[in-house]
C-alpha cells in the first residue's frame, strides 16, 4: 500500500511539473532559416513561424507566463526577443527583407507590439518595470524606431511610413505617454519624459522635418505638428502643468489681415494756392 501511495504521489508530481513546463511551437518554411529558443522558468510560450530564406530569431525566456510569438516572411529578417518576469509579452509581425526588431522586457505585465512592411527597417524597445506599452509600426524602407521605458504605466506609439524616418522615445517615471507619427522622407522625432502624467505628441508630414521635446516634471503637455519640409521645433517643459502646442506648414497665405479704415481724401490737392 505504502508503494503504491508513493507511485501515485510520484506521478502527480510528474504532471503538476508537466503543467507547469514551457511551451515552444517553431516552424521554419525555406532555406537557412534559424531559430534559438532558450526558455528558464515555467509557463512560458513561445510560437515563431519564418517563412522564406535566411531568416533569424533568437527568443530567450526567464521567469513565468511570458509570451512571444514571431512571424517572418521574406528573406533575412532577424528578431531578437529577451524577457524577464512575469506575464510580459511581445508579438512582432515582420513582411519583407532585412528588418530587424529587438524586444527586451524586464519586470510584469510589459507589452511590445513590433510590425514592420517593407525592408531594411529597424524596432528597437526596451522595457524595465510594469505594465509599460510599446508599439511600433513601419510600412516602407530604412525607418528606424527606437523606445525605451523605465518605471511604470508609461506608454509609447510610433507610426513610421515612408523612408528613412527616425523616431526616439525615452520614458522614466509612472503614467507617461508619447504619440510619434510620421509620414515622409528623412524626419526626424525625439521625445523624452521624465517624471509622471506628462503627454507629447508629434506628428509629421513631408520632408526633413525636425522635432525634439522634452518635459522633466509632471502634468506636462507637448504638441508639435509639422506639415511640409525643413521644419524645426525644440520645446522644453521643466516644472508642472505646463502647455505647448506647436504647428508649422509651408503655406505662406491664410491667418489674419488688417481691416484698416479707408484712407481719408487729400486736403489740398497738389497745386492750389496755399499748398506746397
Amino acid at each position: 500500500m505504502k508503494k503504491l501511495f508513493v507511485g501515485a504521489f510520484a506521478l502527480m508530481a510528474v504532471a503538476f511539473m508537466n503543467a507547469q513546463g514551457n511551451q515552444d511551437e517553431s516552424t521554419q518554411w525555406g532555406n537557412s532559416n534559424k531559430a534559438n529558443v532558450d526558455q528558464h522558468g515555467k509557463t512560458n510560450h513561445n510560437g515563431i513561424l519564418q517563412w522564406g530564406d535566411s531568416n533569424d530569431a533568437k527568443v530567450s525566456q526567464y521567469g513565468t507566463d511570458n509570451k512571444n510569438t514571431t512571424n517572418s516572411w521574406g528573406n533575412k529578417n532577424h528578431e531578437t526577443v529577451y524577457q524577464n518576469g512575469k506575464e510580459n509579452s511581445n508579438n512582432a509581425f515582420q513582411f519583407g527583407d532585412r528588418n530587424h526588431a529587438t524586444a527586451k522586457q524586464y519586470g510584469e505585465f510589459n507589452k511590445v507590439i513590433q510590425t514592420q512592411y517593407g525592408s531594411d527597417n529597424s524596432a528597437y524597445a526596451l522595457q524595465c518595470g510594469n505594465k509599460n506599452e510599446a508599439t511600433q509600426t513601419q510600412v516602407g524602407f530604412d525607418n528606424d524606431a527606437k523606445s525605451k521605458q523605465y518605471g511604470n504605466d508609461n506608454k509609447v506609439t510610433q507610426n513610421q511610413a515612408f523612408y528613412k524616418n527616425d523616431a526616439v522615445a525615452w520614458q522614466n517615471g509612472k503614467n507617461n505617454t508619447i504619440s510619434q507619427d510620421q509620414d515622409g522622407i528623412n524626419n526626424y522625432a525625439d521625445a523624452k519624459q521624465l517624471g509622471y502624467d506628462n503627454t507629447i505628441t508629434q506628428l509629421q508630414i513631408g520632408f526633413d522635418n525636425k522635432a525634439y521635446a522634452d518635459q522633466t516634471g509632471d502634468n506636462n503637455t507637448i504638441s508639435q505638428t509639422q506639415m511640409g519640409n525643413s521644419h524645426y521645433s525644440r520645446d522644453t517643459q521643466m516644472g508642472c502643468d505646463n502647455n505647448i502646442t506647436v504647428f508649422q506648414d509651408n503655406n505662406p497665405h491664410g491667418g489674419d489681415t488688417c481691416c484698416a479704415p479707408p484712407m481719408p481724401p487729400i486736403k489740398c490737392p497738389k497745386g492750389t494756392v496755399g499748398c506746397p
